[in-house]
């Protein structure tokens, strides 16, 4: 029988990787853990900050498959602690390949072969094309280009997200994600002379596995994309989750948001 370990962190995504896989697996089939107690008070926690133990305690259920879904806080001495409680240098902990290189060795000690939402949760992948939000015309080769700059600048391991005017990058993501690198486009809109109409661009990183951290879009990167006036948001189809697919449709006609899902 399938049994998977789900760690939890929070957010949307970690609501919506739980109810996916309770309906792939069944829900004798869902070992849910917490990464985020606070959030998941119900479930027994995964402890980042003693792997050893959590590990111990993982093995116990018997997982087959170990995934891990949602916001977790990733700190710099977490990531060394991390690293060094799975045998990893203290330089592969400063990178987030070196947190996939982590949750690797996890899985492995655990017994589990690692596996990503995306492959219990299809229906939350992005599609090709005009997904949501105002129709608009499109250069099939601007979105070849914006999404190329965007997987280079993911090589660096720096972020998986871009904001351009036209073809010139205003801003990159960092240490503070696609939320934090829209709030700082918003702060250069109210100084900046920034043009009405910039692209969000998200793609994995090439030398991600896809078993971590995937790109994701929800409700909430509608409402900041507004905020930031960003009115198009390109996505890597197949390799993009999208998160509440009820209502970003109305929120996309609300905000003037685009979403295009390009390869």
């Amino acid at each position: 029988m399938t049994k998977l370990a789900l760690l939890l962190g929070e957010g949307a995504l970690a609501r919506a990787a739980y109810q996916a896989a309770q309906k792939h697996f069944g829900a004798d089939g869902v070992i849910g853990m917490a990464l985020s107690p606070v959030h998941w008070p119900e479930l027994p926690k995964f402890d980042l900050d003693d792997l050893p133990r959590a590990i111990s305690e993982t093995k116990e259920f018997g997982p087959t498959h170990i995934c891990v879904a949602g916001r977790v806080e990733l700190s710099p001495a977490r990531r060394h602690r991390m690293a060094d409680a799975m045998g990893l240098t203290e330089a592969d902990a400063t990178s987030d390949i070196g947190v996939e290189q982590v949750f690797g060795r996890v899985a492995k000690a655990v017994g589990a072969q690692p596996i990503g939402v995306h492959q219990f949760a299809q229906d939350l992948l992005a599609g090709e094309g005009h997904l949501y939000g105002p129709v608009r015309e499109t250069v099939p080769t601007h979105i070849a280009q914006l999404l190329n700059v965007t997987r280079r600048f993911g090589e660096t391991d720096i972020g998986q997200a871009v904001v351009f005017a036209g073809q010139q990058p205003v801003a990159g993501e960092d240490i503070g994600g696609t939320d934090g690198l829209m709030d700082r486009v918003a702060d250069l809109r109210r100084t900046s002379d920034l043009p009405k109409d910039l692209w969000l661009v998200k793609a994995k990183k090439p030398q991600q596995s896809g078993v971590g951290d995937l790109p994701t879009i929800g409700s909430n990167s509608i409402e900041r994309a507004a905020k930031a006036g960003i009115s198009v948001i390109l996505v890597e189809a197949g390799q993009t989750l999208l998160l509440d697919q009820d209502a970003l449709g109305a929120l996309c006609d609300q905000h003037r948001v685009t979403i295009l899902g390009g390869v």
